[in-house]
């Protein structure tokens, strides 16, 4: 395995990690379609969240969030809309899309969670 892989599967279970401690349940992961790759999808009672989860050692040139182009967001956007039409008995939640970042060393990093992303 790739270390760029490795390391990013590392940031996607930080990730799950944390939803699950504040609450939300892991519905997927890595649900991939004809746009793109949703990292995780989560609920919580009332909220259906599409997440995407960036790794940067180093916050130059955006860092995490800076990796996020707005063709991704857009790809995302429909990717959630394909997958709740496929998963009609979560469509009654509310959708929303959400970025979370990791950031620094891997072994002690920083999480950050931006809620309802638009770009």
């Amino acid at each position: 395995m790739k270390n760029t892989t490795f390391v990013g599967n590392n940031a996607e279970a930080l990730a799950c990690k944390y939803l699950v401690d504040i609450g939300y349940r892991i519905v997927q992961r890595n649900y991939k379609d004809r746009f793109c790759e949703i990292d995780i999808i989560a609920s919580n009672k009332t909220t259906l969240v599409f997440v995407e989860v960036k790794y940067r050692r180093r916050s130059d040139f955006g860092g995490a969030v800076g990796a996020i182009t707005p063709d991704k967001f857009r790809r995302m956007q429909l990717s959630a809309e394909y997958w709740l039409s496929q998963n009609q008995e979560l469509a009654r939640q509310q959708p929303r899309l959400d970025v979370i970042t990791v950031s620094g060393d891997i072994n002690n990093p920083e999480i950050d969670h931006l809620q309802n992303v638009e770009i």
